[in-house]
């Protein structure tokens, strides 16, 4: 792709940064050497680790009480910190709060508030908004202050597939940083794994890859030039200027990022509410149907990029009636209630609502219900308001571009008195 063909602003932008660094560099000086090193900002990597909370209500091992339904979190942790006894889920004392199990859980029976799906789509979404690399590493990769463009996680492989795929469907400058034997004495020995597994499933689905970085020294630091000139044009009216009119959108960067992922969270708010419309909050049984954090991510990028659904395989379970006893034994066993039993006695899916973690398949008494795989088009829900968005978007871009000429006519104006007053001077 071209490079943007550099303008006046740029040309300004840089010089106001230049500027600001030599005007800055004896405060820096006098700071460092009378500065107390008590208030040095101070990295500690358990700032970013935390213990999961666990509701085994949410368990679908728990919940039938069968070893066999499914053993996911026992898989993944790194000290088997995990006990499933009989109707209960316990996380130990000792656990390393990797949160590996947080990013493997189908129900999502374990829960982080730092590292939840949706918090993890923001903090790296956000990054990548602004910068010109986003990069994501583990809390032992490195030994100081993070760098702005940096989102530390207690371990790569906390971040499920899902929330990787929704990323990758917006943001393709995404990196792994992770310095080389960062991973061979880590104590999290699944961690590489688990990562490895879920970023190549979201470059699947996606088509987008993950860039992998790891010496400190190739990190890009730089903004986006995006970002730049809406952060100047921002200052340049909170100042006061009449080189754009004030009712041109012109927002802060962080404004700009801050709308976008406010935006984000709409959809999939609107996403929730439409499905809920279409197939009904509860289920025949009047269990309220449980839409995962995770499958929101997934069907939030589909909504986008709905053509993605026809690379995307999940196993859905298929019901042969003849051999169903109508036990309902599957029904009793999801968690999220995506499975119902109707007046009839025909065991019902709702696909969006199913994790796809095949507990049903397991308890079936009959072998009556067989997980197949099947494309992700049953989770693309038409999104009723996309068109409005999209001439809102229209609008947007049509007043932002009077803003930009607005501004290149006051930013010549400016630099034609400035010639004008450098001639005179020399007459």
């Amino acid at each position: 792709m071209a490079a943007k063909k550099r303008d006046f602003l740029d040309e300004i932008i840089d010089m106001q940064e230049n500027w600001n660094a030599l005007s800055h560099t004896g405060d820096d000086l006098v700071e460092q050497l009378t500065a107390n090193p008590e208030d040095a900002p101070y990295y500690d990597p358990d700032d970013y680790r935390e213990r999961p909370r666990v509701n085994s209500l949410s368990c679908v091992t728990a919940v039938s009480q069968n070893s066999d339904t499914c053993a996911r979190c026992l898989d993944a942790c790194p000290i088997d910190a995990i006990k499933i006894k009989g109707s209960t889920v316990l996380v130990d004392e000792a656990c390393c709060r990797c949160d590996l199990c947080v990013a493997v859980c189908p129900t999502e029976a374990f829960s982080v508030n730092k590292n939840a799906p949706l918090t993890l789509y923001d903090k790296i979404a956000r990054v990548a908004t602004a910068y010109d690399q986003c990069y994501i590493t583990c809390a032992r990769a490195i030994d100081r202050v993070p760098q702005p463009n940096e989102v530390v996680v207690p371990c790569v492989g906390a971040i499920a597939r899902e929330v990787w795929f929704d990323l990758l469907c917006e943001y393709p400058n995404l990196s792994v940083y992770l310095p080389l034997g960062i991973c061979d004495d880590c104590r999290v020995v699944t961690g590489e794994l688990a990562f490895s597994d879920a970023i190549a499933d979201a470059e699947e689905w996606s088509g987008e890859t993950v860039g992998l970085e790891v010496d400190e020294a190739d990190l890009v630091r730089s903004q986006k030039r995006a970002y730049k000139r809406s952060q100047f044009v921002s200052n340049m009216t909170q100042a006061g200027t009449r080189l754009v009119s004030r009712t041109a959108p012109a927002l802060a960067g962080a404004q700009a990022v801050a709308n976008r992922m406010r935006e984000h969270s709409d959809q999939i708010n609107e996403l929730q509410r439409t499905l809920e419309r279409a197939s009904g909050a509860q289920n025949a049984q009047k269990r309220h149907r449980m839409l995962t954090r995770k499958r929101r991510l997934v069907m939030a990028g589909l909504q986008k990029y709905p053509d993605l659904a026809d690379e995307m395989l999940f196993l859905f379970p298929e019901v042969d009636f003849e051999a169903c006893t109508m036990c309902e034994d599957c029904v009793k066993v999801c968690t999220v209630h995506a499975l119902e039993m109707d007046k009839s006695g025909r065991i019902l899916v709702e696909s969006s609502y199913c994790t796809n973690c095949g507990a049903c398949a397991v308890v079936c008494p009959e072998d009556a219900i067989v997980m197949r795989k099947r494309d992700a088009q049953e989770l693309v829900v038409p999104d009723p308001k996309a068109e409005e968005r999209k001439r809102q978007r229209a609008r947007a871009q049509k007043l932002r571009e009077e803003g930009k000429k607005q501004l290149d006519k006051g930013l010549s104006l400016i630099e034609g008195l400035t010639e004008d007053a450098g001639d005179k001077a020399h007459k």
